[in-house]
């Protein structure tokens, strides 16, 4: 394959498309007249499709066997728990204890989640699917906060959206979705800092590096478009519940168009961190001082995120910064990219797996 990655690993569409294959698609050489194609559109070499594909399909079934590490780890780790508990009753503390059950996940966003995605990052460099991951400087600093800084309430609003939405539907349907973070509490100075660091920080670092990092950016040769969404579905995927879907996906998608944009994986783990720092402040203020004071914060935490994100809309708007989107390479349509990438042996495992533990997650509310 082609090995047009810049600095972040994506693919690079400069004046002479993708790499020097002509400007008028694949298969012409650079002395084609401009703009002239065989009738039908330009011609598509067969071998080239066929090693895109070949290409997607790899990746696909490494970010599905990434997947299904993940829940394997967990489940072993957490059978293991289980069973040690009768012979160390400190371990029964892991879930009963917030601040032990904090530092649990600590642990588990590090090694469950990391570990099989760095796993499939070395297998993808090994084969060059992919560059270096973008944890370099954003193309343009200022204009990176700024876009941070007004992407944060556009992604609480729409996450309070969703939330609400979810609420009626369960209302309407007779249901109840659950996350297993219901009886979770946030108390005192020690247990809100480890859960900053538990909720906030790493989760941002580990979850931007696997999704925004390790599947979007190799994704990012067959369009940025489709390298975002698609990457948004694993990550909402990964959740495992019904709660969390249906926000990590509109999130996820966010966040990809900010590494994008960017140029950086910095901006979205920003981004991502205070996402979920708005959730840990307003749940450690409940856990403290009670549900009013945590309702008084949530009003004044978002209204000035709002005010913000107004203030760097207009500063954005005059620093003239623009990054488009790029469409990727043209041998393969919208359909042929998303069933290579989705429909392999692993990946349909991991998603069948991950959509059984979803539905363990909705409860019906009849007596």
């Amino acid at each position: 394959m082609d090995n047009n990655f810049n600095r972040g690993g994506q693919f690079v569409n400069g004046n002479s498309q993708f790499g020097g294959w002509g400007q008028q698609g694949f298969g012409y050489g650079q002395n084609m007249p401009n703009g002239w194609a065989p009738p039908g559109g330009p011609f598509i070499d067969p071998l080239r499709k066929k090693n895109d594909k070949k290409i997607l399909r790899s990746a696909g079934n490494l970010f599905g066997m990434a997947i299904i590490l993940y829940i394997i780890i967990a489940t072993v780790i957490s059978f293991a728990i289980v069973v040690l508990s009768d012979h160390f009753p400190l371990l029964n503390e892991l879930y009963s204890d917030d601040i032990l059950s904090s530092c649990y996940d600590i642990i588990a966003s590090i090694l469950f989640l990391g570990g099989p995605f760095f796993l499939a990052y070395s297998i993808l460099k090994k084969k060059k699917i992919m560059g270096i991951l973008p944890f370099g400087t954003p193309y343009n600093k200022k204009a990176a906060i700024y876009f941070v800084m007004f992407m944060l309430p556009v992604v609480l609003l729409s996450s309070m959206g969703i939330n609400i939405i979810s609420f009626y539907v369960q209302e309407y349907l007779g249901i109840t979705f659950t996350s297993g973070m219901e009886d979770m509490q946030v108390t005192g100075v020690f247990g809100t800092i480890v859960s900053v660091i538990s909720m906030a920080i790493v989760p941002a670092l580990i979850e931007e590096t696997a999704i925004r990092g390790i599947v979007m950016q190799p994704l990012r040769r067959y369009g940025d478009t489709f390298a975002i969404i698609s990457s948004a579905v694993i990550f909402s995927i990964l959740h495992g519940n019904m709660v969390q879907i249906p926000y990590t996906m509109v999130a996820g998608i966010y966040f990809g168009l900010v590494a994008v944009l960017t140029g950086s994986l910095w901006p979205s783990i920003v981004l991502h961190c205070l996402n979920n720092l708005f959730s840990v402040v307003i749940m450690a203020t409940e856990g403290n001082f009670g549900i009013d004071a945590a309702n008084n914060v949530t009003y004044a935490m978002l209204g000035f995120v709002v005010v913000l994100g107004i203030f760097s809309v207009i500063k954005f708007g005059k620093s003239g910064y623009e990054h488009p989107l790029t469409k990727g390479v043209n041998t393969l349509k919208s359909g042929e990219k998303v069933s290579a990438l989705f429909i392999n042996p692993t990946m349909i495992i991991a998603i069948v797996i991950m959509l059984i533990l979803t539905a363990t997650s909705i409860s019906s509310n009849a007596s």
